[in-house]
């Protein structure tokens, strides 16, 4: 283990330092959604649910960072494993009773009635660059959904989809430059699913403080990326 992640550790067992706990849970999100996809591609058969086992898979991973000791000398991912999946095995149980009740359907919406309100706020001037703002926004979010997704998600041409890679790879080097509570808020909402009321929760912040941070972290991803953006999304 690097001496900065035991750093990161320390301050977080020893200090209740939230901030090393936010970095520890940045750190592994990428592993924890590899984790998660495994158990989704190999034993769960719905292929709408996709963000429910992301969203276990963030559970279990908060579990093990508040329970991982690193002075035993186990590796946090072995340990983390376990975990992981058995939060995604235990969310599958589940799973299939809210999908019959068409609760899938309603979170999704709630999160899009999120994200277009999280745009919309404070915006004035011009009608035309405010529905232009807003649409880019909503197309951003997709992109940073389906870069969480298994697989590709768009049937696209080989040019389309060589054009389409290189602006994920854009998006994922520009999220690793924002501000730290900014990238926390898209991780864990697009990569996670998390909605906003429970990333407030979780940040200890309002949810309406959630809804201005996602739409100025949008705002520096698309300053980051240039006008390109505008005709992708």
């Amino acid at each position: 283990m690097e001496s900065s992640e035991l750093i990161l550790w320390h301050q977080w067992r020893t200090d209740k330092d939230i901030a090393a706990r936010d970095a520890l849970i940045l750190k592994y999100s990428s592993w924890t959604r590899i984790v998660a996809r495994d158990v989704y591609m190999r034993v769960y058969l719905l292929r709408d649910a996709w963000q429910d086992c992301a969203q276990n898979a963030l559970l279990g991973l908060l579990e093990a960072i508040d329970r991982f000791d690193p002075d035993r000398g186990v590796g946090f991912q072995p340990y983390a494993r376990h975990r992981v999946r058995g939060a995604v095995f235990d969310g599958i149980r589940s799973l299939r009773s809210s999908h019959l009740h068409g609760q899938g359907e309603a979170e999704a919406a709630s999160a899009t009635r999120d994200r277009l309100e999280s745009l919309e706020e404070g915006r004035d001037g011009d009608a035309l660059d405010a529905f232009i703002d807003t649409t880019v926004g909503l197309g951003l979010g997709f992109l940073l959904d389906t870069q969480s997704m298994p697989g590709s998600a768009l049937p696209l041409d080989a040019y389309a989809e060589l054009e389409r890679d290189e602006l994920r790879s854009s998006i994922s080097a520009g999220l690793q430059r924002l501000p730290d509570r900014e990238k926390m808020i898209l991780t864990l909402h697009y990569h996670h699913h998390v909605p906003f009321v429970e990333i407030a929760q979780q940040l200890n912040i309002t949810k309406g403080r959630i809804s201005q941070l996602h739409k100025r972290a949008l705002e520096l991803l698309r300053s980051q990326l240039g006008p390109r953006v505008e005709m992708d999304c």
